[in-house]
């Protein structure tokens, strides 16, 4: 059993081995039937949670609330930024012709008042994955870290966590390529971390976060369709290439995270600067 005094750096990666293994081995016993598994992979959304709560009683610290202040930056950040990447992501498709505007049904208030929904609705799920991510392993990264470098752990581990999950999913929805379909978008989850990372920062509040996950999820699987489950969306097209959790969605989040790093690097280098530690910047 961990012990209070175990220093930040243990208690960090005790954290990181307990929630991959735990969600690898959860998926795979899901999988087994791959029926099953289509259906209730997204209990492992709630794994860095409930890890999280755990180790912060063993550490006997208290549980974190999240009582900063969220800034409107902060917010009109966590909600304009995943609508901007699906833009992105379906404006290239069509020009590229990888994807084209097909609605099922007509775009109407109704359906924009159910997305709406869904999206708040949403935000209870994602707590599971982002009370973990962004409410304690980035915060405690940071600290041993900085920014930077815990946004890059933090986007490593989050990828791990996905991995199997998608090829599993992949292969039981006949999505082509499963290996390769896991592999970008393992590479989407890691760039688009430093997003989440900056949005976090901003405010030091999860609720930013939570839409900024809640938006993504929605939005992206109802425009750019759903990988996880081999479903179309607004646009029909190949979904590996024009998704946004596919070779399209790895290329704009990617050339994007280049801009999130010089933003964590120079807030980093600020910070400093002003508590004369410049030398740990990186």
């Amino acid at each position: 059993m961990m012990r209070k005094e175990m220093s930040p750096n243990k208690a960090v990666l005790s954290y990181i081995l307990t929630v991959l293994v735990a969600s690898w081995l959860v998926t795979i016993i899901l999988f087994i039937k791959p029926e099953v598994g289509i259906k209730t992979f997204s209990i492992i959304m709630f794994i860095p949670a409930v890890a999280a709560i755990i180790f912060i009683k063993l550490q006997g610290k208290k549980l974190r609330g999240r009582r900063n202040k969220m800034n409107a930056k902060a917010l009109g950040f966590g909600i304009l930024f995943p609508l901007l990447l699906v833009a992105l992501c379906a404006v290239i498709s069509i020009l590229s012709g990888a994807g084209a505007w097909r609605p099922v049904q007509p775009i109407d208030w109704k359906a924009i008042i159910t997305v709406v929904v869904t999206i708040v609705v949403n935000l209870v799920v994602v707590l599971g994955e982002e009370y973990g991510w962004r409410g304690y392993l980035l915060p405690e990264l940071t600290r041993i870290y900085g920014k930077l470098k815990a946004t890059f752990i933090v986007g490593i581990v989050w990828a791990l966590y996905h991995m199997p999950a998608v090829y599993l999913l992949a292969r039981a929805t006949d999505m082509s390529h499963p290996l390769l379909t896991c592999a970008v978008q393992a590479g989407v989850v890691f760039a688009v971390s430093f997003a989440f990372s900056y949005a976090y920062y901003l405010s030091g509040s999860l609720i930013p976060v939570l839409f900024f996950h809640s938006v993504w999820n929605v939005v992206n699987t109802t425009v750019l369709g759903d990988i996880y489950t081999n479903k179309q969306g607004l646009l029909q097209g190949n979904l590996f290439i024009m998704n946004g959790e596919g070779v399209i969605g790895l290329i704009v989040s990617g050339v994007l995270m280049l801009w999130f790093i010089w933003k964590l690097r120079k807030q980093g280098e600020v910070k400093a600067i002003e508590t004369g530690t410049l030398q740990r910047v990186v």
